[in-house]
């Protein structure tokens, strides 16, 4: 399988080139670009939202086995389970937990940490940060993919490495 990164002055270009080639399913595509191109609904913030709950959850649970179960004590005349005690440690075990979810599902919806891709030894790339808006098409049919694009005319068309 080949590919070939093209690289466009403007989003609206982009978008063009990005509705024709999607309409003719000619391989994966990913874009490289300034700004997110109306980025949808991410899940990392119900990820996060439910780390927290099950770790605030989990936290008062295992306190409340532990005072009332696994090893029960009298102090001062309190009942064994004395649940206002714990509430601040599975706050902070909620938010922690609720941290991790979120430091991690990061890190998985956006695929990292990916150290290198042959995509990055483009030279039309190094400039998809500033003012560039790149598409790179992993596809067997290049020829297709350069007929599809002619009026569109792209900034640059580099096979990928």
């Amino acid at each position: 399988m080949t590919g070939l990164l093209l690289a466009f002055a403007s989003e609206h270009e982009l978008r063009g080139a990005l509705a024709r080639l999607h309409a003719a399913s000619l391989g994966e595509m990913e874009t490289y670009t300034p700004q997110p191109l109306g980025a949808g609904k991410s899940i990392v913030p119900s990820l996060v939202l439910l780390g927290g709950v099950l770790g605030t959850v989990a936290s008062f649970c295992l306190q409340s086995y532990a005072t009332t179960i696994a090893y029960p004590l009298d102090i001062g005349g309190r009942p064994d389970l004395s649940w206002p005690s714990f509430i601040p440690i599975a706050f902070e075990n909620g938010v922690l937990v609720a941290v991790l979810a979120g430091f991690f599902g990061y890190l998985a919806v956006n695929r990292l940490p990916r150290l290198y891709d042959p995509v990055d030894e483009c030279a039309a790339l190094r400039r998809a940060m500033r003012d560039h808006w790149c598409l790179a098409i992993h596809t067997t049919q290049p020829d297709r993919v350069r007929a599809l694009l002619r009026d569109v005319s792209p900034l640059a068309i580099e096979p990928l490495p």
